[in-house]
């Protein structure tokens, strides 16, 4: 049998996912899932992952957390939406800061570094970088990897340092009736569809969010979606990411694999140093800061907000707001570095600092 294999891997996965939330770990499903359809991947498996397996996972996600929005959540979004805003535009210029010493390590061209740092939607950078001269299968394994390396670091780390924002968790909220799941679902795939007039990246995620967010503020429902949905919509999100690697990019890219890694925690420190300094200034609090501001992926960060109880909707719009800005913008921040020089002045500090750039 020749898909024998690749149901090995998923069954696998989703056993794993079933021992790691038995055993408290957090975005179980997620990590669960994700390992074991890697390391399948990468020994040379064809995996089971659908095309739409993680669009279908952001929209359970989405939805299960916009059932968490009030109309006071409502107003505080508003409250701190300058925030955000500037909270995307630091972590722009970060990716630009970042990207010549990155081009010159990893032995890629300028356009490559840069989307493969951007923290943007995993497919978007490597189409969007291509446009631009990129390496598609170089921007789209950095990217994979970002997204994978702070899903499985971020939440343990912070839970080692005891965060837990202490707000209450879903589970404490009675089960949506069938009726009540039904007309949620409609209503967040509606705005799914409504939300692709935007441009916007996720549309899956932020329709999910916006729908049943609509919903839960207007006091037509109360309530969560049942935990073997939202499980459920956390093992198709592991399972699409675990199946981006692949052998050819381990043995053609081992070099950007590194690099990647390294630049990841370069840019989630500098963040984590810009969090810093708005919890100073504003009080906003620094765990729900620091993964508002961290380069990780929408739903993964605010899976992981509320693994740590702490504000999801606050944490999650930070994304939403970056996510739209930087997946519809990009090029347009990329040709403004190129036109101000922010690049050749990259490139001559490091010159004077280290010595000339080597051929690639």
């Amino acid at each position: 049998m020749k898909h024998l294999p690749a149901i090995a891997v998923f069954v696998v996965s989703a056993l794993t996912g079933y021992v790691a939330s038995l055993s408290g770990v957090p975005l179980a499903w997620v990590l669960g899932s994700l390992v074991p359809t890697a390391l399948g991947s990468i020994f040379g498996v064809d995996v089971f992952a659908p095309k739409r397996g993680r669009k279908l996972g952001q929209l359970i996600v989405g939805t299960s957390i916009g059932l968490s929005l009030t109309v006071a959540a409502v107003g505080m979004i508003a409250t701190w939406f300058p925030v955000m805003l500037l909270t995307a535009l630091v972590s722009i210029l970060a990716t630009a800061l970042l990207c010549v010493p990155f081009s010159r390590v990893s032995r890629v061209n300028i356009p490559t570094a840069f989307f493969s740092l951007t923290p943007g939607g995993l497919a978007e950078m490597a189409r969007t970088g291509a446009k631009e001269g990129a390496q598609r299968e170089a921007v789209a394994f950095s990217q994979t990897i970002r997204v994978t390396l702070l899903v499985c670091i971020l939440p343990s780390l912070l839970l080692n340092f005891g965060i837990d924002g202490g707000l209450p968790q879903n589970s404490e909220r009675s089960l949506l009736s069938l009726d009540q799941l039904g007309i949620v679902f409609a209503v967040a795939a509606l705005c799914v569809y409504l939300v692709r007039f935007t441009g916007a990246n996720n549309t899956w995620m932020i329709g999910g969010l916006l729908g049943a967010g609509i919903v839960a503020a207007s006091g037509m429902v109360e309530g969560r979606v049942p935990y073997a949905i939202f499980a459920f919509g956390q093992f198709m999100i592991g399972i699409s990411i675990g199946a981006r690697f692949k052998r050819e990019s381990l043995v053609q890219l081992p070099r950007i694999c590194l690099m990647s890694a390294l630049f990841v925690a370069c840019m989630t420190t500098m963040l984590f140093g810009y969090a810093v300094l708005v919890h100073l200034v504003t009080g906003l609090d620094l765990s729900g800061m620091t993964l508002s501001a961290s380069p990780g992926g929408l739903a993964e960060m605010a899976l992981t907000a509320q693994v740590l109880h702490l504000n999801t909707a606050l944490i999650t719009s930070f994304h939403v707001v970056r996510s739209f800005i930087i997946n519809a913008y990009s090029p347009q921040f990329y040709h403004l570095f190129r036109k101000i020089g922010l690049f050749d002045k990259m490139e001559a500090l490091l010159d004077r600092m280290v010595g000339p750039r080597r051929q690639q």
